[in-house]
């Protein structure tokens, strides 16, 4: 199997529009098609995700294979399956319902090659599908991939690029992660002594979450992996945790502060009074959010003990 080989990899959970988005623009690539696999992994879908997924196949069977998760719930959990199925010795993540242009892949190998690395992270645009105070807000407050990887020492796995190679040493994901998994990875291949690389001219287009359902749900996740890091791994605990045990975190912020911080944004300069209103009070619901699921998460915890 050539080194350039790519094992594309797509954890998915009910989500049959958002998966056919994805796959529409994977099957598209300049990337020679007998170089690269894509790998569904479906995390025990229980809507039409998997029939969608078939149609696919049978346009190209060669190219596009299925496992399927169903003993546990997690993401992660999935992503390891389409790891061990895979055949590449390079693995590129995305999610279900994200979109790259043609030249994606193409571009994912030159990087590697080109900056000598084994483990790296591209940027997130976030685009609006629906155009609504909770889109532009998602928007607004984007995806800071380039602080994750230099401040953080991880890549989401949205947008993770790694070597076969990297599993093959450092292991898998950690399963029970319901988030928070890649944060724990990535401190892993960052204790181990790899290089972690930002490639800010590769793009994953993200839809932003335009509800306040999907809001709250992303921020309660993330809560309830920051009690999960604490609780699994607390050696890799660090400011992405802490803040959240202060008191200050559970109030809101002070009005003037928050606009202060929000002026380095054009959506923010660019809007009336009433809807930066609006931006401050979904910036409260995601501090809730987060909070509330660090509860749930740490008291969840104190039964397994």
């Amino acid at each position: 199997m050539s080194n350039k080989f790519v094992s594309v990899i797509i954890p998915v959970y009910n989500d049959p529009s958002g998966l056919r988005d994805t796959l529409n623009s994977l099957v598209n690539q300049d990337y020679p098609k007998q170089q690269y696999e894509i790998i569904l992994a479906d995390n025990g879908s229980n809507d039409n995700t998997l029939d969608m997924a078939k149609s696919f196949i049978k346009k190209y069977p060669e190219l596009i294979h299925i496992v399927v998760e169903n003993n546990i719930k997690s993401s992660y959990a999935a992503r390891n399956k389409g790891i061990k199925a895979s055949n590449g010795k390079i693995i590129a993540f995305i999610d279900a319902d994200m979109t790259v242009e043609k030249d994606w892949l193409s571009k994912v190998v030159n990087s590697l090659e080109k900056n000598q690395v084994k483990y790296f992270a591209c940027q997130v645009e976030i685009y609006l599908k629906e155009k609504n105070i909770f889109g532009l807000y998602n928007k607004m407050t984007g995806f800071p991939v380039e602080d994750y990887v230099i401040n953080h020492h991880f890549a989401p796995t949205c947008c993770l690029i790694a070597r076969k190679s990297v599993f093959d040493k450092i292991g898998l994901f950690d399963s029970k992660f319901i988030s928070g998994g890649d944060y724990e990875f990535g401190n892993r291949v960052f204790e181990a002594g790899y290089k972690l690389y930002y490639d800010n001219n590769i793009v994953i287009r993200h839809p932003a979450r335009s509800s306040f359902r999907r809001i709250f749900a992303k921020f309660f996740r993330t809560g309830r992996g920051i009690q999960q890091i604490i609780f699994y791994h607390p050696k890799y605990y660090r400011e992405i945790g802490r803040s959240i045990l202060r008191l200050q975190y559970y109030l809101p912020d002070k009005p003037w502060g928050f606009s202060k911080n929000m002026k380095r944004y054009e959506i923010w300069n660019q809007s009336s009074l009433l809807t930066k209103i609006g931006f401050y009070l979904i910036s409260w619901e995601v501090k809730l959010a987060t909070q509330l699921g660090y509860t749930y998460e740490k008291f969840k915890s104190k039964v397994k003990k």
